[in-house]
């Protein structure tokens, strides 16, 4: 029977234009982080998580510039990746620019602190400013 292990959020900008933050070219910035309670997990631990960020791109946008939300295993940029979100953009992107991701960790292994870690992280090649909403929500199973 499947059995609900822990459920949090990591809430940094709740709405839309709430926070005005640069974010530099070619930089990562963890967005949010969640830490879920594993004690008692069965052999199988799976995680869904979802996230969203919102940014402003500047009016005149080179080919070739990305901006990535990814979900990652830790509290660092570069630490395992579990997923990501990429929006290539294209000259006609300007302005707002909102990214969703939604992922599963599946048969995560368990760690040794009973805590498992999860950080939500937003890069671009081109200079943007967060705007919000940002938020990062993580649920953990297992059987």
């Amino acid at each position: 029977m499947t059995k609900l292990l822990d459920a949090r959020t990591s809430q940094n900008a709740s709405f839309a234009d709430s926070i005005s933050i640069p974010l530099a070219a070619n930089t990562s910035a963890v967005i949010g982080s969640i830490g879920l309670n594993v004690t008692g997990a069965g052999d199988l631990i799976r995680v869904i998580l979802n996230g969203i960020a919102t940014v402003s791109l500047p009016t005149e946008i080179p080919p070739g510039e990305v901006v990535l939300l990814s979900v990652v295993r830790g509290i660092a940029p570069d630490e395992t990746v579990v997923g990501n979100e990429a929006i290539p953009l294209t000259p006609l992107d300007s302005g707002i620019q909102i990214l969703n991701i939604t992922i599963s960790d599946y048969n995560v292994p368990y760690p040794p602190s009973n805590e498992l870690v999860y950080s939500l992280v937003l890069f671009s090649t081109i200079g943007c400013v967060r705007v919000g909403p940002e938020s990062f929500n993580a649920v953990a199973y297992s059987d």
